[in-house]
């Protein structure tokens, strides 16, 4: 448009091309307006196909997490002196000296639900943040968050406890170690997108990729949501045995493996 009117004055081409840079203007610049449908489709198609584009990055960030799952299990079960090199002593003479049932009878849902929710938004977006370092400071949050895990399934192996401390993870730590490295893989992205630009200049790399990034953390809210009212209310109640809680968590599975499918289903796929 500058060109034209340099060069050609008020001409036909000239006033077209006003218009359609006015258009432009209004359409890449004006607020969206907040649509609960969208939001709904988004949820239920939308989330689950981001999560299949961006498998690698997601798979990068479980193996992370994973390794020092396996780090910190191996050489708790070796020795539990070890254990204190992944978690605080504190913790570790809380688990070797006091009877484990009891944990399940001190913990009250209503005050932890929304401190576990809390938490566990806290690492998701630090994972996720911490992607503009180049994903460094990303690995290192999702890789420190996997010690606590494989230490103490050690340490509940030594007391022969596995079931009861499984029992303890699983039926909130599906969903929520699954949002979790959702929230690494965002981060990843984040990284990656300045490290390899490929055909882009960093910054419009950065831009590009970091709204499918945001777009996979947001989706992963309403899932801590879920995890965290689990952990608050179903994990630790005394109605439910240990074996039952292990099947929930199965299901929990299941259900998370169904709603990553639905975007294959041909009736979703009208819904974008």
């Amino acid at each position: 448009m500058s060109y034209a009117r340099t060069n050609f004055g008020n001409t036909n081409t000239t006033n077209y091309l006003n218009r359609l840079v006015a258009s432009a203007h209004s359409y890449i610049y004006t607020s969206k307006s907040f649509s609960l449908k969208k939001a709904l489709v988004f949820l239920i198609s939308g989330f689950p196909k981001l999560v299949k584009k961006n498998w690698k990055p997601i798979l990068l960030s479980s193996l992370i997490f994973l390794l020092a799952t396996a780090i910190s299990f191996i050489f708790t079960l070796i020795s539990t002196d070890n254990a204190g090199a992944f978690i605080p002593q504190e913790m570790v003479e809380s688990v070797l000296e006091r009877n484990s049932s009891e944990y399940v009878a001190d913990r009250n849902g209503a005050v932890l639900s929304p401190f576990i929710f809390t938490n566990n938004i806290r690492v998701g977006i630090l994972a996720f943040a911490l992607g503009i370092t180049l994903t460094i400071g990303t690995v290192y949050v999702v890789y420190i968050n996997g010690y606590p895990l494989g230490a103490l399934a050690a340490l509940y192996l030594h007391k022969g406890g596995s079931l009861l401390f499984w029992s303890l993870i699983l039926p909130h730590g599906i969903l929520e170690l699954f949002a979790i490295f959702v929230c690494g893989g965002a981060g990843i992205i984040i990284g990656y997108s300045i490290i390899n630009p490929g055909k882009y200049s960093r910054k419009d790399s950065f831009i590009i990729r970091g709204k499918e990034a945001i777009k996979l953390v947001l989706g992963t809210i309403p899932i801590f949501i879920v995890a965290g009212i689990i952990e608050g209310f179903f994990t630790p109640s005394s109605l439910f045995s240990e074996a039952a809680k292990v099947i929930f968590a199965a299901i929990t599975l299941l259900l998370l493996v169904v709603y990553l499918s639905l975007p294959n289903i041909p009736k979703f796929n009208g819904m974008d």
